[in-house]
């Protein structure tokens, strides 16, 4: 089709820009390495809890004890796993933001011609998300708190203003429908990463007021925008043209808002019970995190075939990065969830009003280290082959 010509001609002048000069061919989408770096290493850092609050529990209720045991054979690897993808995750921020603006200064062309396209421009936005997640990776390597919020806020700010500038960007051009791709949905739904990192915040934490009205504020746009641009990726595939083969990884990027989505939403409900003086338990009996999890869950049944396939559709590039944050956001959230059935089970309350959790708290347990595990494997190997081709010096080509 004519449409679907053009994006490859696009892709095909980026190119060869990114021929030139020093490291031009380098994407802006490498920085999608940090943002799923960052999230393993929240992902097994909450693994950690999740071991001691499964042993808690199984001691009060003998009959899940294989649950138990399941969780808590993983705990003596989390925090050790967790403090490697902060190592990975910091190390990689670096190497990348040295690289890139060494491209910015040698082969200002290429920068240029990413920013312009409609295709590529979203991908900026994996700079600010990056720098939205360090701070945990940050926390676990034992950085001043004051280093972080600094990293956090700079993150903050420009993932606002880029926000607003890509809808603005939007609004004010005319796109052909072969324009639209999963990564439209990274600027501005994007803003679901921004509370998360709040509750590591001791300044944060005094000031719930304030931490409820950022959380609230990119709940209310990162959702009604996921609705938006979800409703025009699935027009654009289903009833246009499948994406090139080279887009073909960032299909998974439709499993960021459902699982960014739970875990914003745990921080929105610790801010609120901060704020009301509530009990924060309560967050077990909100719908919301399990209808936006088992929603992201089916969107990973629905994908896996794609998944799967990419490898003999696509031969392994720097774009594969794009199924990292997604795909870990997917085992926080079911960690998230499983953490507050478990808070809510060893609480007080009465026993008949826990009853309807135990089946919850069952199928997470063991949702929960499978995800975490198959997830941990696929970023092994994106490591090694990457780090691979880096020694290989086909870099260039993997771009």
């Amino acid at each position: 089709m004519p449409q679907e010509q053009a994006i490859q001609e696009n892709m095909e002048k980026q190119e060869s820009h990114g021929k030139k000069g020093v490291l031009g061919y380098l994407p802006v989408s490498f920085f999608g390495a940090c943002m799923g770096l960052s999230a393993m290493c929240v992902a097994w850092h909450a693994m950690s809890e999740l071991s001691s609050l499964s042993l808690s529990y199984s001691a009060k209720s003998p009959e899940h004890d294989v649950l138990g045991v399941v969780q808590t054979s993983l705990a003596p690897f989390a925090e050790l796993f967790s403090l490697i993808f902060a190592v990975f995750a910091v190390a990689a921020f670096v190497a990348l933001g040295i690289a890139y603006s060494i491209k910015a200064m040698t082969s200002f062309e290429s920068c240029k011609q990413e920013f312009l396209s409609p295709i590529t421009r979203p991908f900026f936005g994996t700079i600010c998300i990056s720098l939205l997640l360090l701070p945990f990776a940050l926390q676990r390597l034992g950085i001043p708190e004051i280093i972080s919020l600094i990293v956090w806020i700079l993150g903050a700010a420009l993932m606002l203003i880029f926000s607003v500038h890509i809808v603005q960007f939007w609004i004010c051009h005319k796109f052909e429908l072969a324009h639209i791709t999963p990564a439209w949905i990274i600027p501005v739904v994007g803003l679901l990463d921004l509370p998360l990192v709040l509750p590591i915040f001791s300044q944060i934490q005094a000031l719930p007021d304030l931490g409820f009205f950022i959380t609230i504020f990119c709940m209310a746009v990162g959702f009604s925008f996921t609705v938006v641009l979800c409703t025009l990726i699935f027009a654009r595939i289903v009833f246009f043209a499948k994406l090139p083969d080279k887009l073909m990884p960032t299909l998974v990027v439709l499993l960021a808002p459902f699982g960014a989505g739970v875990s914003t939403h745990v921080v929105f409900a610790s801010m609120q019970a901060l704020m009301m003086k509530l009990d924060s338990q309560a967050f077990a009996l909100d719908f919301m995190p399990y209808i936006l999890f088992f929603l992201g869950l089916f969107l990973l049944l629905a994908l896996l075939p794609q998944i799967v396939q990419i490898r003999k559709c696509c031969p392994f590039r720097i774009s594969w990065w794009a199924i990292s944050f997604p795909l870990a956001a997917m085992c926080i959230a079911s960690i998230k969830i499983n953490i507050g059935i478990l808070r809510f089970l060893n609480t007080g309350l009465p026993t008949s009003f826990k009853f309807s959790m135990h089946t919850l708290v069952t199928i997470f347990s063991i949702l929960s280290p499978i995800l975490l595990l198959s997830v941990t494997l696929i970023f092994a190997w994106l490591i090694v082959r990457t780090l691979l081709g880096i020694f290989r010096g086909e870099l260039q080509n993997l771009a």
